[in-house]
């Protein structure tokens, strides 16, 4: 089994604790913004099947969404747009959802942002996988909204306190339908779930009528989002041994003691063979896209034993992550 090892990689910013998110600035004092895009050419041919088909929101085709914790009629629209090099994949999105949403104490504001993911992942053969940040962007949905690490700006695992498994010391930050809210500058992010990007609303209701269990439990789950080393991230359900489909479950518990909230990832421990996944949460088998198998991520919602399943997206890099997801223009560093 590898070592995971954490680099936090925050030289020339300014960390600025706020709620569950961190309002993040770089030495000059100007406010995030996404990897400016170089040129890139529309090379389709090179790129995967089941990468060219995963993106939503193109070309105007997403409806008009709603803020469901505010009484303003918002309808805004999911919008990306994807430009194809020889080896990566530029996409550019405005960081609004596909479905209704619910942002909590900040409103969700529009954003520019570029993200670069690999056509083709490069497995890290160095003996050592990285670990995915723990707070701020690890990956990206497929409608162009940032997939967050577990930990909120408190440090605390912001999916665990939602689901009673801690105490809070103080105010905890609420997430809404989907495991999603906003940081207090407006960036909406997923920390958990994110099947919702492709659950559809019955005639006469709404999104907020979602839940994990309406999720079809009989197919494979599609491709909702890429992390930075080019590797998809599945919804929750996939092919067991056999063939057929069940929930994937994380090889994640709660250490001995319980731990107490506070010290976020630090209160898990991986044992191998608990669940479905490895370190990374993640497998190497075949899904519908590709059939003769792939190493790909899942987004968990339990573990092997039914319980909570951290780390929920990917927690650790199978792959050579592509450094431009973690810089902005003018510094160094990963965004948070």
């Amino acid at each position: 089994m590898k070592k995971i090892t954490l680099s936090l990689l925050i030289t020339g910013f300014t960390l600025t604790l706020l709620g569950c998110g961190l309002v993040v600035s770089s030495a000059s004092g100007a406010a995030l913004q996404s990897p400016a895009s170089s040129p890139a050419l529309n090379q389709t041919s090179n790129v995967p099947g089941y990468m060219l088909n995963a993106w939503l929101c193109q070309n105007g085709s997403a409806p008009k969404v709603d803020d469901q914790s505010t009484s303003a009629n918002d309808k805004r629209q999911c919008s990306l747009s994807v430009l194809y090099t020889s080896t990566t994949a530029v996409v550019t999105s405005n960081g609004v959802p596909n479905h209704d949403y619910w942002s909590g104490v900040s409103p969700i504001s529009v954003q520019t942002y570029t993200w670069y993911i690999p056509l083709n992942p490069v497995e890290n053969k160095s003996g050592t996988y990285t670990t995915a940040p723990i707070r701020g962007p690890i990956a990206v949905a497929a409608n162009g909204v940032a997939i967050f690490g577990p930990e909120d700006g408190n440090g605390a695992d912001v999916v665990a306190l939602n689901s009673g498994y801690f105490t809070p010391t103080g105010q905890a930050p609420k997430l809404g339908v989907c495991g999603a809210h906003a940081t207090p500058d407006g960036y909406y992010h997923y920390h958990a779930d994110g099947n919702c990007v492709h659950w559809h609303a019955a005639s006469g209701s709404s999104l907020t009528d979602y839940s994990f269990s309406k999720v079809d439990s009989t197919q494979h789950s599609e491709i909702i989002g890429f992390a930075f080393d080019g590797y998809p991230i599945y919804g929750s359900y996939g092919y067991d041994a056999s063939g057929k489909v069940h929930e994937m479950t994380s090889s994640y518990r709660l250490k001995a003691n319980g731990g107490n909230g506070a010290n976020g990832i630090s209160d898990w421990e991986y044992v191998a063979g608990l669940g479905d996944l490895d370190q990374c949460n993640g497998i190497f088998g075949p899904t519908p896209e590709a059939p003769q198998g792939i190493y790909h991520y899942v987004s968990t919602l339990h573990n092997g034993e039914g319980k909570l399943g951290f780390s929920y997206f990917p927690l650790c890099y199978h792959g050579v992550v592509d450094s431009r997801d973690f810089q902005t223009p003018g510094a160094g560093g990963p965004p948070r």
